[in-house]
């Protein structure tokens, strides 16, 4: 499967609001940027984060950002 595709089929776990966070987190925001943009606060952003992370079986936000870019979200 191209990366591309895997990428797609990955955040595709993911909720619409994961997603949304996805893309900041993909975006270099931090937690508190995130937060102010989406209106949620930073305990919401750090709980989806750690979402994200368990959904697409990493632990760092770098992981992230590539997955989101190779899905073309960014």
């Amino acid at each position: 499967m191209l990366p591309a595709s895997r990428s797609r089929c990955e955040l595709a776990r993911l909720t619409e609001r994961e997603r949304e966070v996805a893309i900041e987190v993909a975006r270099g925001s931090s937690n508190a940027e995130i937060a102010e943009r989406l209106y949620m606060s930073v305990a919401t952003v750090k709980a989806n984060v750690t979402r994200i992370f368990a959904k697409l079986q990493t632990d760092n936000r770098v992981h992230v950002a590539i997955k989101v870019r190779d899905a073309g979200l960014l």
